[in-house]
């Protein structure tokens, strides 16, 4: 890996004194080059998620994530080459921090979220562009119906909320760029300042996805947290991010059945994750969790 790694910054013409591995990035390799230079390589050679990332640097232009300086491939792999930002991220300080700071950060999340999903995302190619939302759901939620029948979970509900509520539910579409991993390990703070980093999830569709795993992180927030950060997890401290979030950020809120729309987002990502590893005893609560929503529309 040191020789491929010696290849790409020799290629761009770029000189070094330290390499380090990052701990984290699971997606990709993640490596710091000194403290100002962030090199990402592709685990999977067939994966697209390092190519979109790249084509994401490449097509906006926003002050709060990183500046991009080169991307290609050597030897079968693709790599990455973007700025480093300074800070912390929040879930190793956010124990640390006053409800004012708080309050400051989420609003800073807010308006780069919407600044984020102001973009089009036309640029976006294969599944990461998805233009009838309507069908999409159909398609996910068909999958998940089957997925619960081989656990022995009782389909009705679902098959109520396909057949009379699917259309009208998802008939306001907003399209946008959306960011599609908003959790509390991908926003860092310098003490001021809030950024965003890691791109490679990044989708064009409605810009109310956005909410499915900033309300999945706001509900749980241990959900996202590594195990260094874990311990430090207090969810009594994140109270009042998603009404505060919600708050400044009203636009995404107008949506028509917004609400319903984010629990099916969550049923869909908590269900898959549940049949995934065969736990019965959470597919039954998330199942309950959505006839309770159902039971309400």
């Amino acid at each position: 890996m040191e020789q491929l790694i010696q290849k790409i910054l020799l290629k761009h013409n770029i000189k070094y004194s330290t390499i380090k591995k990052a701990t984290s990035g699971f997606t990709n390799y993640v490596y710091f080059i000194d403290d100002d230079k962030v090199l990402k390589l592709s685990k999977d050679k067939q994966s697209s998620s390092l190519h979109n990332e790249s084509v994401i640097y490449k097509n906006i232009n926003l002050s709060n994530i990183p500046s991009y300086i080169a991307s290609g491939k050597i030897d079968d792999t693709e790599y990455l080459i973007i700025t480093k930002l300074q800070g912390k991220a929040l879930y190793s300080i956010w124990h640390t921090l006053d409800n004012k700071t708080r309050c400051d950060i989420v609003k800073q999340i807010a308006n780069i979220l919407k600044n984020f999903n102001s973009n089009s995302g036309d640029f976006l190619t294969g599944h990461s562009h998805i233009d009838d939302w309507k069908e999409h759901w159909y398609q996910r939620l068909t999958q998940r119906k089957l997925e619960m029948q081989q656990l022995g979970l009782d389909t009705t509900s679902l098959n109520l909320f396909l057949d009379k509520h699917l259309d009208e539910t998802f008939s306001d579409n907003r399209y946008g760029l959306v960011y599609n991993d908003a959790h509390f390990d991908n926003f860092l703070f310098d003490g001021s300042k809030v950024s965003l980093i890691d791109f490679d999830r990044v989708k064009h569709c409605p810009i109310d996805y956005e909410l499915m795993i900033f309300k999945t992180m706001c509900d749980n927030p241990s959900k996202f947290a590594s195990e260094v950060d874990d311990p430090f997890v207090d969810a009594k401290d994140y109270e009042m991010v998603y009404e505060t979030f919600k708050q400044t950020y009203k636009e995404l809120f107008e949506i028509k059945h917004i609400d319903i729309r984010v629990k099916v987002y969550q049923f869909n990502y908590l269900m898959r994750q549940a049949y995934g590893i065969k736990n019965i005893d959470w597919a039954k609560q998330i199942l309950k969790d959505f006839d309770t929503m159902l039971q309400n529309i």
